[in-house]
């Protein structure tokens, strides 16, 4: 009988393991270069933003798919007879019954519910995070302008999704905020009638019964498999460009030059990457799943269903859209069409600078190092400019919460106080920005400090792949 040495053993495995990557590569065409791209180095934990903001969005869809399977979309009165007991026997809308039941009533679903509801919110906070730190590393500079407009719009399809939510329990909550966006809609002038026809299908809340179908269609389907394929074209670009790289992530490689960007540095997919990767995801649902289990939103029973014959007092839009609200807040009452200007022209001024930004700070030889944003006094400066308007008008979509803290009356706060702060603060904070950086850029010139990417025109090699 023959005896198999440990030497022919582990040449065995590598024939087997040979292949299986032969007939992996024959069908999906593998390579090396694939499987050993470069992926940002570990220290750099900013970089995996993305990868929470994906591994969100995968968690809403297997959430959702969950909910969606047992959510029903009417207005209908129907009887509820699960085991809460405020509504038990009484008759509400389809909509709010079925998610009466979910919550309630379904094994887990209260829990399932509730990591789809924080999902929704990480998803949103991971994205507006990594756009922030792309945008003050510079990392949205040629070549990368496509992947910062691909990007900003999956934040604003993310933000669409959140809205579009919203109707499905048919709560007074829901139905009030869905309210307040099918107003900013028909406010268009020319196109408003037309656009509301295409978006809820009828009036609001009084067509329910068409417009509850459509918003539960925009929001299993069609939005996610928009923001899925954007995602998919995001990744895509990002393998085909790589990733930027921070200065100084090249010390002690002998054989690679700082200042070479023909060549990525970083660690490979397998298996490096794949473990991080692994690490992240569980860490997202993890986190998900502690906030689910302690924190339970539980709108439906103070909110009660839809009521048309009256108007709830205090509802507000999520964080997300709390910017939005602000500005419809604090628009003087001599604007005309404020409800256009504040809900659909200012915002929409705000989204489209963001998404032009590239453009606007546009660098013509490629750049592939991230800067450092106290080396660029403008670009930081608009930054903390723009992030600061955005708290501040947060914060005015609070002016009934800031009027009952101050003790004085809503018109008054608003006007006197919330309104000229959120045009003075920005600019102040922005000035103190570009003044202080700019400054101590000054100072390094003056002592000989090298200049940085910013202040030179010195063309750069492309990546090749």
């Amino acid at each position: 009988m023959s005896t198999i040495t440990d030497d022919e053993s582990e040449d065995a495995q590598k024939y087997e393991e040979s292949r299986v990557y032969t007939w992996l590569d024959d069908r999906l065409d593998l390579n090396e270069e694939f499987l050993g791209k470069a992926f940002p180095e570990d220290r750099y934990a900013s970089f995996l933003l993305g990868e929470v903001s994906l591994f969100s969005f995968v968690i809403l869809v297997l959430t959702g798919t969950f909910l969606g399977m047992l959510y029903r979309p009417g207005s209908a009165s129907v009887t509820y007879d699960g085991i809460l007991a405020e509504y038990a026997g009484t008759e509400v809308p389809m909509a709010f019954a079925s998610v009466l039941r979910i919550t309630y009533d379904v094994p887990m679903g209260m829990f399932i519910r509730m990591v789809h509801h924080w999902g929704a919110y990480l998803f949103v906070a991971a994205m507006g995070l990594h756009m922030l730190r792309v945008f003050f590393s510079g990392a949205y500079r040629n070549p990368r302008e496509l992947n910062w407009v691909v990007g900003s719009t999956l934040l604003f399809l993310g933000i669409g999704e959140g809205f579009m939510g919203y109707a499905l329990p048919f709560d007074e909550y829901g139905s009030t905020a869905t309210g307040i966006g099918f107003n900013i809609a028909s406010s268009i002038p020319v196109i408003g009638e037309t656009l509301t026809k295409i978006l809820f299908g009828g009036m609001w809340p009084d067509n329910a019964a068409v417009v509850l179908p459509r918003m539960f269609f925009y929001h299993v389907f069609l939005l996610p498999l928009i923001i899925g394929g954007l995602i998919a074209v995001h990744m895509l670009l990002l393998i085909r460009q790589k990733h930027t790289e921070q200065k100084g992530s090249r010390d002690g490689e002998a054989d690679v030059e700082a200042d070479n960007e023909s060549v990525v540095t970083g660690v490979p997919l397998v298996p490096n990457q794949v473990a991080v990767t692994l690490i992240v995801f569980l860490s997202v649902f993890g986190v998900l799943a502690l906030l689910a289990g302690f924190f339970p939103v539980q709108r439906l029973p103070v909110w009660g269903p839809n009521d048309p014959f009256a108007t709830p007092a205090g509802v507000a839009p999520d964080w997300y859209f709390m910017w939005v609200f602000g500005i419809l807040k604090i628009i003087p009452g001599f604007v005309p069409r404020a409800e256009f200007t504040g809900g659909v022209l200012v915002p929409g001024v705000i989204a489209t600078v963001l998404v032009l930004w590239p453009f606007i700070d546009y660098k013509r030889d490629p750049v592939h190092f991230t800067a450092d944003p106290i080396e660029r006094p403008l670009p930081t400066a608009v930054g903390v400019g723009a992030v600061t308007l955005i708290i501040m008008l947060s914060i005015d979509g609070m002016n009934a919460t800031v009027a009952g803290l101050v003790g004085m009356d809503t018109d008054p706060v608003t006007i006197q106080y919330l309104l000229p702060l959120t045009i003075i603060i920005p600019i102040v904070w922005g000035l103190i920005t570009y003044y202080v950086l700019k400054r101590g850029v000054e100072r390094r010139a003056d002592s000989g400090a090298a200049p940085t990417d910013d202040d030179s025109d010195t063309a750069a090699t492309p990546s090749d792949d």
